[in-house]
């Protein structure tokens, strides 16, 4: 018996006990029904004894192969040390190991039940790791456990389905308040759910004309000994309808920009912008990474419908863009009020370094709802990369800077980054390190509307990408760029040089440019020269212009 996912050891010592004959709490020395005024102790004694006969007789047999897997090193030893304290270590051994890499001994043409509890996922993004997850333990069942039998204790059944493998019976169960169903399996070829979809006439022909099954010759070493067979291709499990679907529009949209991608020299973009109203999702590409975001659905929706929707592309993603599973991050995009976007949600501090005009730069997909880099933002750094040389550049709300890199790199005479985070303001640092350059570029914490104030320098070029809204305890009083984009403007203007250009842009859906600048300044709407074509499909994904001081 194998437990894939043993955690501390509890089906591994329950089966031990099983197959070793020790009744349950065999060790226990109080009983509730020995104040009992019906209660026989001669009796009680003479079963406990025959009892502990039966377990010395049970331990003295050769020990059944029961063996556990966990992932999570902290679990390792106190399973070890439930196995030890039901004396059963001869009998249960515990390996640390991910689920895809967990195996039987099919080099001895074993057979076994495997059987695990999966974990039942608590926070927002566990819809991947679960999916993948369950995916997985098709893959190795499929693979390492043929002829074998499975039992999967679930409290997410629709996973359950995704396993690639029928269940031939299932078992209502209530774990405390949470609905759970025992998946029995039985890991036959007959019972796979794998490979491309096919029409009910495709399958009556498969079982009118059944593909024989080679039989190979087992090869033996120069003990006698079997050698270990090499690893099968496993097929993907089935991807439902709607994911086959799915999956084809994002290869359809991966061929349509391959062209693109590869001219531009990029390799971080959107692939997908809910171009299809019921699977509405946000997916980029970064190199070998895939940044997913689930947009919250409206109150209309069934939830169980959204839920089946997420899991179904989910699944189709890895498949469709041929990226591994554990390389896809999700994350939900709500309605973010003051800074919660900024806020850390993890703290896994892992860096990707992307390529992006020349430059590198690093995101971090997981501890943030950003990653550190506005994707949608790329044509606005690079038109700041070509105007750059030799000009004075100011990014105010800088973030992690990257449009200061770009002007480094565009031979920009020095850069100045403004933001009140120095979280950021050090993942800036990090960015103009990773591409040589330091000295000549500042970087301030600050308030940007008070370092305006204060500040009495000239800028020729001038990038400004507040907010919509920010309340941070750092900066007085509330930011609200449509209510301040006046005075922002005004301010930024006046530390404008001669000839100097300002470049204008925000994300708030609903933003109206104030028409008292246009009469003060000569302002260009250049939105459509700042779309790419990886977000041409959303032209409102954010708004830009071009200001300048009248002649």
């Amino acid at each position: 018996m194998a437990d894939p996912m043993c955690g501390v050891g509890t089906f591994l010592v329950e089966a031990g006990m099983i197959a070793a004959d020790i009744a349950p709490n065999i060790k226990r020395e109080r009983w509730g029904f020995s104040a009992w005024l019906g209660h026989v102790p001669a009796l009680w004694r003479k079963l406990h004894d025959e009892a502990l006969a039966r377990a010395e007789a049970g331990l003295a047999k050769t020990p059944s192969w029961i063996r556990g897997y966990e992932a999570d090193p902290r679990l390792i030893q106190p399973g070890r040390n439930n196995i030890e304290r039901a004396g059963l270590s001869d009998w249960i051994k515990v390996y640390q190991g991910e689920v895809a890499t967990f195996e039987p001994r099919p080099d001895q043409n074993q057979k076994g039940l495997v059987i695990c509890n999966p974990p039942y996922g608590e926070r927002l993004g566990d819809e991947a790791s679960l999916l993948y997850l369950y995916q997985n333990l098709g893959e190795r069942l499929r693979q390492a456990c043929l002829n074998w039998e499975a039992a999967v204790f679930t409290g997410a059944p629709d996973l359950g389905k995704r396993m690639g493998i029928r269940s031939h019976k299932q078992y209502s169960f209530w774990n405390g308040a949470l609905p759970c169903k025992l998946l029995l399996i039985k890991v036959t070829p007959d019972q796979f759910v794998t490979g491309e979809r096919r029409t009910p006439e495709q399958r009556q022909i498969e079982r009118e004309n059944p593909v024989e099954v080679e039989v190979v010759e087992r090869k033996l070493n120069k003990n006698g000994n079997p050698i270990k067979p090499e690893p099968v291709v496993v097929e993907q499990a089935r991807l439902s309808e709607g994911g086959q679907m799915f999956a084809n529009r994002l290869q359809k949209n991966l061929k349509l920009m391959g062209k693109w991608v590869r001219r531009e020299g990029i390799d971080c973009y959107r692939v997908y912008d809910a171009d299809m109203p019921e699977y509405s999702l946000a997916i980029d590409l970064y190199h070998d990474w895939v940044h997913v975001q689930e947009y919250a659905a409206p109150k209309s929706i069934d939830p169980e419908k959204a839920s089946a929707r997420l899991f179904d592309a989910l699944a189709a993603i890895p498949q469709a863009l041929n990226i591994d599973k554990n390389r896809v991050v999700i994350k939900r995009r709500e309605r973010q009020s003051g800074t919660k976007q900024y806020e850390r949600q993890s703290a896994q501090g892992q860096f990707l370094e992307v390529s992006e005009g020349g430059v590198k730069l690093l995101v971090n997909l997981t501890d943030y709802l950003d990653t550190g880099l506005f994707l949608d933002h790329r044509p606005m750094r690079m038109r700041i990369q070509r105007e750059a040389a030799g000009k004075r550049f100011l990014n105010l709300f800088a973030y992690t800077a990257t449009a200061s890199v770009h002007a480094a790199k565009g031979g920009a005479r020095s850069t100045t980054s403004v933001d009140l985070s120095r979280t950021y303001l050090d993942w800036a640092r990090r960015n103009l390190s990773l591409n040589g350059f330091s000295d000549k570029n500042r970087l301030e914490q600050g308030d940007v509307m008070a370092w305006l104030q204060a500040n009495r320098d000239e800028y020729d070029l001038i990038f400004i990408d507040p907010p919509t809204f920010s309340n941070s305890k750092r900066m007085e009083g509330i930011f609200d760029v449509q209510r301040d984009q006046v005075e922002l403007i005004d301010l930024a203007m006046a530390r404008l040089a001669p000839g100097g250009v300002l470049y204008f842009s925000n994300n708030f859906r609903k933003f109206v440019l104030d028409e008292n600048l246009s009469q003060r300044y000569a302002v260009e709407d250049i939105t459509a020269q700042t779309i790419d074509q990886d977000f041409a499909r959303n032209g409102k994904i954010h708004r830009a212009w071009k200001i300048m001081a009248r002649a």
